[in-house]
């Protein structure tokens, strides 16, 4: 019986400690219409980019990586969007965690044409981003047009709204 009631407590305790545990709050994603959350990171080239810098201009934030299989098929068709907007004031900033390197190699072996950009883990926080590629459509006022995470008629989609925007 005291066996019985030792491990009773042993367990009582154990699910205590971990339910008064501390949970880790999520951030929460920038919802459409709320100010897009600021940043000031480095992009590849050491040049110092923050979002702010970029107000006036309608700005894609694209979260990606070189080792992902849909992000490496956007490069070609973020290029050509790029190409195409550029001239009427906007941009792409490229947010990638990985290292300068491999990033730079990707640039060279791909022809990006758009910013690319090293990603903090804070960033990625404030972004709320579990998954890539992920994508924020920014307009000329800093605000959050859209969110997009990719689908076969991301492009198309993405076009249309960029088209509204400026």
């Amino acid at each position: 019986m005291r066996k019985i009631f030792a491990l009773a407590a042993v367990m009582f305790l154990m699910i205590s400690i971990v339910s008064c545990k501390k949970k880790e709050i999520e951030p929460e994603l920038p919802v459409v219409g709320s100010k897009a959350p600021n940043f000031t990171l480095e992009d590849v080239n050491g040049k110092t980019v923050g979002l702010s810098d970029y107000k006036g201009k309608v700005v894609l934030v694209e979260f990606w990586a070189t080792w992902c299989p849909p992000c490496r098929e956007l490069t070609p068709e973020l290029n050509k969007i790029y190409e195409k907007y550029k001239d009427k004031g906007f941009v792409i900033l490229a947010l990638s965690a990985e290292d300068r390197d491999t990033l730079k190699d990707y640039i060279k072996e791909h022809g990006v044409k758009y910013s690319v950009v090293i990603a903090t883990r804070e960033t990625i926080k404030k972004y709320g981003v579990i998954g890539i590629p992920v994508s924020f459509l920014i307009d000329k006022e800093g605000k959050v047009a859209s969110r997009h995470m990719y689908t076969p008629d991301f492009v198309n989609e993405l076009t249309s709204e960029i088209e509204k925007l400026l």
